[in-house]
C-alpha cells in the first residue's frame, strides 16, 4: 500500500512538472507587418455581350453566329489571337442564352368591333465573348471596334498581373523587417529586450484568422472605374503580404 501511494505521488509531481515546463517562463510580443508592392498590369480583360433575334430559335442563333463571327474578325484585324476570345465562358451557371419573347398584335383595327388581336413569339438568343487583350495599348481600339458593331454592352476593362514573384519576395521580405521593427520598439517602451523568434507566418493564428485574414492578396488599384473608350491608361497591381510574428519578451 505505501509502495503504490509513493508511484501515486511521483506521477503527479512527474505531472505537475510537465505541466510547469510547458508554461512559458517569459512574455510573448505579438506583432504583425504589411508590405505592399505594386507592378504594373500586364493582361486587360472585355466582356462583350450582345444579341440577335428572329422569329425561330434556329433563326437567332443564325443571326448570332453572324454578329459573333463580325466581332471576331473585327478584333482579329487589330492582332487580338483567335484563342483569346473565348466563348461562352459563363453558360455554366447562366441559363439565358435563348429567351422566348412572347407578344401580341393588333392587326385589322375595326371600329365595332375592336381590335383583332395576334399573339407571336420573338426568340432572342445572347452571346457572351470574353477578350483578353496583352498588348495593353490595344485597349480602346478593341472596344471602339465593338462599338463600330454595335456592341454596347462592355464591361470595364479588368487589368492583372501575370507574374508577382519578385514583387510577392520583396514584399515578403520588408514585411517581416516591419514586423521585427515594431516588436523591438514594443519591447524598448516596456522596458525590456527582444528574445528569440518563437513563430513567423503569413497566416495568422490568432482570432484575425476569423475574420477573413490572408497572408497574400492582390488587388487592383487605380483604374476599376474608368469608362470605356479609347483612351485607357492601365494601373498597377498592388501585391499585399503580411507576416505575423512571435518573440520572447526579456527582462534587461
Amino acid at each position: 500500500m505505501v509502495r503504490v501511494t509513493l508511484l501515486l505521488l511521483l506521477s503527479l509531481a512527474a505531472q505537475s512538472s510537465a505541466a510547469a515546463q510547458a508554461v512559458p517562463d517569459t512574455a510573448e510580443i505579438r506583432t504583425a507587418g504589411t508590405a505592399r508592392q505594386s507592378v504594373p498590369a500586364a493582361l486587360a480583360t472585355i466582356t462583350l455581350k450582345f444579341t440577335a433575334q428572329d422569329s425561330t430559335p434556329s433563326r437567332a442563333e443564325s443571326r448570332l453566329a453572324l454578329r459573333a463571327d463580325s466581332v471576331r474578325r473585327a478584333l482579329s484585324a487589330l492582332g487580338i489571337p483567335r484563342d483569346s476570345m473565348l466563348t461562352g465562358s459563363r453558360w455554366y451557371w447562366w441559363n439565358g442564352r435563348m429567351e422566348v419573347l412572347p407578344h401580341s398584335q393588333c392587326v385589322r383595327p375595326d371600329p365595332l368591333r375592336g381590335c383583332t388581336t395576334v399573339y407571336d413569339t420573338t426568340y432572342r438568343a445572347t452571346e457572351i465573348i470574353d477578350v483578353h487583350i496583352r498588348d495593353l495599348t490595344k485597349v480602346g481600339a478593341v472596344i471602339d471596334a465593338a462599338l463600330a458593331l454595335r456592341v454596347t454592352d462592355i464591361t470595364n476593362p479588368q487589368f492583372s498581373a501575370t507574374d508577382v514573384t519578385a514583387a510577392g519576395d520583396r514584399a515578403l521580405r520588408e514585411a517581416t523587417v516591419r514586423a521585427r521593427q515594431q516588436a523591438e520598439t514594443i519591447a524598448a517602451a516596456s522596458g525590456g529586450r527582444l528574445g528569440r523568434v518563437l513563430s513567423l507566418s503569413t497566416q495568422s493564428d490568432y482570432s484575425e484568422r476569423y475574420f477573413g485574414v490572408d497572408g497574400v492578396s492582390l488587388s487592383v488599384r487605380g483604374g476599376g472605374d474608368n469608362p470605356a473608350g479609347t483612351q485607357i491608361t492601365p494601373p498597377t497591381v498592388t501585391v499585399s503580404v503580411t507576416v505575423y510574428g512571435r518573440w520572447q519578451l526579456l527582462d534587461h
